[in-house]
This record gives structure tokens, C-alpha cells and sequence, in this order.
């Protein structure tokens, strides 16, 4: 599914924007969304929010949830931030 995403052209720039593309593919489909990169209006780049509102849709809150498995990594990736500071 990646490399599906990526000839889009839909700039992803985190978990929850790659969420966001899927979803948008299941709802409405590549060519809805190439289209909609066309009809971003002024000098916008094609992030995920700029595509789903040109298609005029809303995509659901539970996508800003991220899964058990991804909120652990994100934790665990904090924590080694956190260990690898020095302490005045």
C-alpha cells in the first residue's frame, strides 16, 4: 500500500497523514484524489488536508487516533530522546 501512496503525489509528513491518504483512498479513490491535486488553489502544496478539503470531505476523528502499536514506538522513541539529554 506504500508504494501505492506514493505516486500520488500527496505530501505525508507523519502517521496520521498517512492514515488520512488510506482513508481518503478507500472514500473516494486515486483519481478523485489526483483531480483534487489539480484543484488546489494559490501556491498550496498538496498535503493531505489541502486534498480532503478540495474534495469537500471530512475525515473521520478516529483517524487521529493512532493504534496501540504505533502510540508504543512513538513512546519508546521519546523515552531514548529523553535518556540521551544531558543533565546540567
Amino acid at each position: 500500500m506504500e508504494a501505492m501512496m506514493e505516486d500520488l503525489g500527496v505530501i505525508v509528513e507523519n502517521e496520521r497523514d498517512r492514515r488520512t491518504l488510506r482513508w481518503l483512498i478507500d472514500t473516494v479513490g486515486r483519481d478523485a484524489i489526483r483531480e483534487a491535486i489539480q484543484r488546489i488553489p494559490g501556491n498550496r502544496r498538496p498535503y493531505v488536508s489541502n486534498v480532503a478539503k478540495v474534495l469537500g470531505v471530512t475525515p473521520p476523528k478516529s483517524l487521529e487516533i493512532a493504534d496501540r502499536e504505533t502510540a508504543l514506538r512513538h513512546i519508546d522513541a521519546i523515552r531514548r530522546q529523553l535518556a540521551n539529554k544531558s543533565v546540567f
